[in-house]
This record gives C-alpha cells, structure tokens and sequence, in this order.
C-alpha cells in the first residue's frame, strides 16, 4: 500500500459531535493530490481505539441509510 502524501499539518477538519455515537465530519480534499480525506476527531480515536496506520472497513446499511466504520480484525 502507498505512503498517503498528505501532510496532516494543511488540513483543517471541521467535524461536529451530535450525540455520544454520532458525528458529523465535512470531507476535505488534498489540493496537491486532489485525494479525499475523511478527518477524525481525536477523541473519536480515542472512544474506538483506533490509532495512525489501523485498517478500517466501511460498511453501508442502504435499510437505513446509515455508514459504519469498523476496524479491520488482524
């Protein structure tokens, strides 16, 4: 897998906390590589355990439309 070239320093995550499970997070786009980045709040980082370089599942329930992160079992 390749080296992300973003530098985490020229992004500015703009996210909202609504409930104790719930977020809502404003993708940002990477001007030099046009990639789209889905900021965390730290402290969502911290609620999951997740941390820098973990491997995450994105899941999708069209029922109810909602999107769910996991992280990938090892």
């Amino acid at each position: 897998m390749d080296k992300s070239k973003i530098d985490p320093s020229n992004i500015d995550p703009k996210f909202e906390r609504t409930s104790e499970t719930t977020w809502i997070i404003s993708l940002e786009e990477d001007p030099e590589t046009g990639d789209v980045i889905l900021p965390f709040p730290p402290e969502l980082l911290e609620a999951q355990g997740w941390k820098e370089g973990d491997e995450l599942t994105w899941g999708f329930d069209e029922l109810t439309g909602t999107a769910s992160l996991t992280k990938k079992p090892l």
